[in-house]
């Protein structure tokens, strides 16, 4: 293509292979898009795609996850994204032996989460069961703007009273959740709660004398509520009395705080801890422990450092979170992965980009960006090139397959590296880091107007004091959010064990779990997985076990320092060992014995214990800046830039750390700002095409 006449193509370089980059690069890359542009240039460190949703298969064809990967229903945009991307590979005729050929094989519905809770010494895990409907995520012409802040204290009424009516004293699903009214023989309790809250509903709903009159209603109701109830420690009626406090607390301030009037939305409430917000509104204080009220926090990494008795998460991002998941859902609240991430999303994208001619440069690290004379632009770009290709050889090519779906390797292909190249580098995946810059064959720059024009720039806040310091010292914008908005490392573990669940004493297959025992305080069952791996047949796994949860490390050094990566990783596998030894039995009792765990039963891990045969498995340490977990700590949101704030002519920003209407460090949040970047280079409104009600 010739592009318009008289004007030159412009060439766009994407910093950054992650969903955000990828997301802009899909709507950059639609149909005609050589019209306007002459190229677009993914530049990516390594040989693998994903960044924080990155995997790989590693002995086995084993799928080695950065962490847990687990999708909402209330994902729109990402699954929108998926579902495109899938249409238009085809698979079905172009690749007809794959066996996932559309977005339907590569996810699940997961309805049931757990949620650990302490009686004494003891834990017992609360499961939930959510309903699930006859929608599906990112269905065609869904706008997804169903939710208002009124909408949601309507709905949030609602909520409680299906909870309340779907109580149940026995069964191993100790409660469930329905999006309609729908009473399976309400308790005598469960008739005051149901009456109370329906007016106050309305009252809520309707002009009244004062700001006092439906919080003093709501307080009536449950007054009435708590002398109905059994409070016993250990009683179903006592957790639905705190979601009900914890909910009616969470209307009362919306009331009383007039978010629904304020033109901020939900945001009005971001300076605000939402722990601190609802007990100002009259939570009740044992709220305080309530797993609900934990696991949530664990969901979104809210703990400051890595420290769990600093939880912090902004009010209005909590409450809006918790509305799009509760209220918004499609089909099912989760959806969990088939196979690895990187196989079922990462790999697709990057073959239906490919197909539309993105170029990438894997084994690019970005090292530096450099401003202008006028400080208007991005001048240029500086980049270590880790490795060189084979001869003649043009592009690499990062997919293997296994078992016919095309995957990313643990380890790059050395046959597509120059032959110096192969054997030079002792840890491959120090190129996945800022810190191997030792290893690197040159140092090269890029240049505006000859290799780029428009910047991209889709990395992390945590790698950019690295990378962009001119542009930090330039901009107070730039200084304000790169000091406000807090990153915080994340470690997991993956084990492969030979008895399947139920033989373990695990019999709820697929629930991802919360709330439990720190460093390691969620733990999903993923067994759904296995399929996809191969192992040999006399002796293979029969279920697989993800934890995960923050870490508490230093700050990054910005110079290489080689004792940093191993003394995490030994202190994260110290801690792993000791959390299976001593907290596993509560989930998996047939994995333990009287000596601590059973390592025997681990898939690979021979006469081995402890350390020895845990690292025989795969711990994920996400402590380099690029990798660490984007957290919502009250204070930090207005210092959030949008994508089309970035403060300089050719620069755009996209990742789960702008202020994309998400705000939260998620899949969808990364999705909807690649998709805003996208939109604000080609010239269109920051919203075009894209679902949902979003943050002001």
């Amino acid at each position: 293509m010739s592009g318009r006449p008289g004007k030159r193509r412009e060439k766009v370089a994407v910093l950054g292979g992650g969903m955000a980059g990828l997301s802009a690069a899909w709507r950059l890359s639609e149909p005609g898009w050589q019209d306007r542009y002459e190229s677009i240039t993914v530049y990516q460190r390594g040989w693998r795609l994903g960044g924080k949703g990155a995997s790989s298969r590693g002995p086995h064809g084993r799928i080695e996850e950065h962490g847990l990967h687990v999708w909402l229903g209330c994902y729109d945009n990402a699954f929108a994204v998926l579902r495109e991307c899938y249409a238009e590979i085809d698979r079905a005729t172009t690749d007809p032996r794959c066996p996932i050929a559309d977005w339907s094989d590569a996810f699940l519905p997961a309805d049931t989460i757990g949620l650990a809770e302490q009686w004494g010494d003891d834990w017992q895990v609360w499961l939930g069961r959510f309903t699930q409907n006859d929608e599906l995520p990112g269905e065609p012409g869904l706008t997804g703007r169903e939710m208002t802040v009124p909408d949601f204290m309507q709905r949030a009424v609602r909520m409680v009273l299906d909870f309340a009516d779907s109580v149940r004293d026995a069964g191993p699903v100790g409660l469930t959740l329905s999006t309609s009214p729908d009473a399976k023989g309400p308790t005598p309790w469960a008739e005051v709660l149901r009456s109370g809250l329906i007016a106050a509903a309305l009252a809520l709903t309707e002009p009244q004398d004062g700001d006092r009159a439906p919080t003093a209603l709501l307080d009536s109701v449950m007054e009435r509520l708590r002398a109905t109830i059994d409070y016993d420690h250990r009683s179903d009626h006592r957790r639905t009395w705190l979601l009900i406090s914890m909910v009616t607390a969470t209307i009362r301030g919306m009331f009383v705080d007039k978010v629904a009037t304020d033109p901020r939305g939900f945001k009005a409430l971001n300076d605000e801890d939402f722990t601190s917000w609802i007990m100002r509104h009259g939570a009740h204080p044992d709220v305080l422990g309530f797993p609900l009220l934990r696991g949530l926090y664990d969901f979104v990494f809210g703990h400051v450092d890595g420290d769990h008795d600093r939880p912090q998460m902004g009010a209005g991002i909590a409450v809006f979170l918790i509305g799009l998941a509760l209220f918004q859902y499609r089909g099912s609240i989760f959806w969990k992965m088939t196979a690895g991430m990187g196989d079922v999303v990462i790999a697709p994208m990057y073959q239906a980009l490919r197909s539309r001619g993105v170029r990438f440069e894997f084994f690019h690290r970005i090292d530096g960006l450099h401003l202008d004379n006028q400080r208007q632009m991005i001048e240029a770009i500086t980049v270590g090139r880790q490795v060189r290709l084979a001869d003649g050889l043009g592009e690499y090519e990062p997919l293997v397959t296994v078992g016919g779906l095309p995957v990313f390797p643990d380890v790059p292909d050395g046959t597509q590296l120059a032959e110096a190249d192969r054997t030079r580098i002792p840890d491959w995946h120090l190129l996945e880091t800022p810190w191997g810059r030792a290893y690197d064959v040159e140092s090269i720059r890029l240049r505006r107007g000859v290799d780029f024009d428009r910047v991209v720039l889709a990395m992390s806040v945590g790698i950019l004091p690295y990378v962009a310091g001119e542009l930090i010292a330039d901009q107070r914008s730039w200084q304000e959010m790169t000091a406000h908005i807090r990153t915080v490392a994340t470690q997991s573990f993956q084990l492969w064990l030979r008895p399947d669940e139920k033989s373990l004493g695990w019999t709820e297959h697929g629930v991802t779990t919360s709330g439990y025992i720190p460093p390691f305080e969620t733990w999903a069952s993923m067994g759904q997985t296995l399929w996809a791996e191969q192992w040999p047949t006399d002796d293979g796994p029969r279920s697989v076990a993800y934890f995960c949860g923050t870490l508490a490390a230093d700050p990054p050094p910005r110079e290489f320092d080689p004792d940093y990566l191993p003394r995490h990783r030994a202190r994260v596998v110290a801690d792993a060992v000791t959390h299976l030894d001593n907290h596993v039995a509560t989930y998996l009792p047939g994995a333990t014995t009287d000596a601590g765990f059973a390592w025997h039963l681990l898939v690979g891990a021979g006469n081995l214990t402890g350390a020895d045969a845990l690292v025989t498995q795969h711990v994920s340490v996400n402590v380099d800046p690029s990798d660490r977990y984007v957290q919502a700590v009250p204070g930090s949101d207005r210092y959030r830039l949008r994508p089309d704030e970035g403060g300089y002519d050719n620069v755009v920003l996209c990742g789960d750390w702008t202020d994309c209407g998400w705000n939260a460090g998620c899949i969808e949040a990364a999705v909807i700002s690649g998709l805003e970047a996208a939109n604000a280079l080609l010239g269109r409104g920051r919203f075009h095409r894209i679902r949902g009600w979003h943050l002001p």
